[in-house]
């Protein structure tokens, strides 16, 4: 597989989150997916339309869980954190950041 186009999700702002999921789910499709994941044709892992859905959904989380600890809400947002760490505990190597 070529160079994977994943930001680090980590690093970016709650704004940035949100786009990052509102893009996916306005224009997720295989192609996406597999611009995103770094996939040429012919070279599409398994599973990868569900780790693509995977990013989107951390992003969401990791997003909410930012407003979350503005708002003074830190287990709520601890929980939020917590969703996020199995989605990323889930995702195949190559959807890695």
């Amino acid at each position: 597989m070529s160079e994977n186009n994943i930001p680090n999700l980590d690093a970016m702002t709650r704004e940035e989150l949100m786009e990052f999921w509102r893009k996916w789910q306005r224009d997720g499709s295989r192609k996406e997916a597999a611009a995103m994941l770094g996939c040429s044709k012919g070279e599409r892992p398994v599973g990868y339309i569900k780790a693509a859905d995977n990013l989107a959904n951390y992003a969401c989380n990791k997003a909410t869980a930012m407003g979350l600890r503005l708002e003074g809400k830190i287990q709520a947002a601890v929980d939020y954190e917590s969703i996020c760490d199995r989605i990323y505990q889930r995702l195949p190597e190559h959807a890695r950041w």
